[in-house]
């Protein structure tokens, strides 16, 4: 009996390949996400601590170290502002990237499925085959006693 090859195969391997990478790239998407907010939160935690600082040292030193402050302050919110707008767009890549996995899954799923009911119907039809050659051969043997016995009853 020939073995059970299904045509849309190599689609679902495929997609099955093609899920893989959406996967892998929406986990390299998250981290790289996870780093820029660390990066954030480290950069607003910083501006935080020498803040700190400044309001702890004395009226003559802070006015002397406020303009830095504030020239520094301004340079770092810009960063922040940046690194926040890169974090939106990665956030809108992922967002695209987690369409097309569920798009990817629900077609693998589906590919799957037809994949299955195909080989049902294969199994089905060899064992209809099968029973066929056994009811074929069955009724032969069965011919050849009755004509075996009507030779054997005529001599």
């Amino acid at each position: 009996m020939k073995r059970f090859r299904w045509s849309l195969q190599r689609l679902l391997d495929v997609t099955v390949q093609r899920e893989r990478a959406l996967r892998a790239e929406l986990v390299a998407l998250s981290g790289r996400i996870s780093r820029l907010r660390e990066e954030i939160l480290r950069r607003r935690a910083v501006l935080r601590t020498l803040l700190e600082e400044l309001g702890r040292q004395d009226i003559e030193r802070r006015i002397r170290n406020q303009e830095v402050f504030m020239t520094f302050s301004a340079a770092e919110e810009r960063r922040i502002r940046r690194l926040n707008e890169n974090l939106k767009e990665l956030e809108s890549q992922r967002a695209q990237k987690t369409a097309q996995l569920l798009k990817t899954r629900s077609s693998r799923k589906t590919l799957e499925r037809l994949r299955e009911e195909a080989y049902q119907r294969y199994v089905k039809e060899a064992r209809r085959i099968e029973q066929k050659q056994l009811d074929e051969s069955g009724n032969v043997a069965f011919a050849r006693r009755l004509l075996a016995a009507r030779a054997g009853a005529a001599r």
